[in-house]
């Protein structure tokens, strides 16, 4: 019995292993049956179903004890690996399920960057460094495209409610202000309206930066009296420009005291707001979007509470 078999895929199973392993360890049947908790005849029938299978004479008796051949000692060898590989396949499903490992695609408008995404991130990565995050920049058009599409898994975004057909939840409502150098008019005051901006030259992002955000802040003007078109521009020089006197801008507060822009006063809006929305994407939730959605909506209880 010592012409290994060549068959293709020989079928065996790992319980057969197992049973291989212990009573190499145990030099016994019988010690290796309480072992694994089974019928000594059964562990029996097990090592002969092994060696059956393999063409191989795996055990010889040595008196008392059971010697491993010398064929036997490389199955043995293998046999340990593969119990190994086996465990290793249970503990990445036991963290796959929990969402201690996997990837987490992320997107922002751009040019934003939530001041509790940053938190939320950082607490995020502490609990789960095994998980692969990106934070990639999109147009709120593009996100609910690409959430549909699964080339993200979750999205942040505000000003108006997405499609009904993308999963969300407003994570809190941020406020939004008039965004003036420290030598305007308006530097000093504790609060104003979208109106107090008659006669300004207003910055934004560009519309295909943000479509919906863009859209919204014309059509808030207009109800409020305000003649004028938006000029364009990337956050940096929308910093630039009122820094510089050339217009004003209307912002969420984070951007204060995430930035701190020099030579620029953020005043209260008293009359609009912005929601922050997150949204996931369409079909069955991984473990890592739910553990992530779970970390983002106790961040956004921090940041809510701070505001208290």
């Amino acid at each position: 019995m010592n012409k290994p078999s060549t068959a293709s895929g020989a079928g065996v199973e790992l319980r057969l292993l197992a049973a291989l392993v212990a009573v190499a360890d145990e030099s016994s049947v019988s010690a290796a049956a309480v072992r694994l908790h089974v019928a000594q005849p059964s562990l029996s029938r097990q090592l002969r179903t092994l060696e059956r299978r393999l063409g191989l004479t795996l055990f010889e008796r040595s008196g008392r004890r059971l010697q491993v051949t010398a064929a036997g000692e490389q199955v043995v060898t293998a046999a340990r690996r593969a119990l190994a590989a086996a465990d290793d396949v249970v503990h990445a499903a036991h963290r796959a399920a929990v969402g201690q490992v996997g990837r987490l695609r992320i997107a922002v408008l751009p040019g934003t960057s939530p001041m509790m995404l940053v938190s939320g991130l950082a607490a995020f990565r502490r609990r789960h460094p095994g998980v692969e995050t990106t934070v990639t920049e999109l147009p709120d058009d593009e996100q609910h495209r690409a959430l549909r599409e699964g080339r993200i898994d979750v999205a942040f975004n505000g000003i108006v409610a997405p499609p009904q057909d993308l999963a969300h939840r407003v994570l809190m409502t941020e406020p939004l202000c008039l965004v003036v150098p420290s030598g305007h008019r308006l530097a000093g005051a504790d609060r104003a309206t979208i109106g107090d901006l008659a006669g300004e030259r207003v910055v934004f992002f560009d519309r295909s930066v943000q479509p919906i955000g863009h859209q919204w802040l014309t059509e808030q003007l207009r109800a409020a009296g305000v003649a004028t078109e938006l000029q364009s521009a990337t956050l940096m020089n929308i910093f630039a420009t009122v820094a510089a006197g050339l217009a004003v801008s209307v912002l969420v507060r984070s951007y204060s005291s995430l930035l701190q822009p020099a030579g620029i006063r953020f005043v209260p809006l008293t009359d609009v707001s912005a929601d922050l929305i997150m949204l996931w994407r369409p079909g069955p939730e991984s473990a890592v979007v739910r553990e992530f959605r779970e970390e983002m909506t106790l961040a956004s209880h921090d940041v809510l509470a701070a505001d208290l």
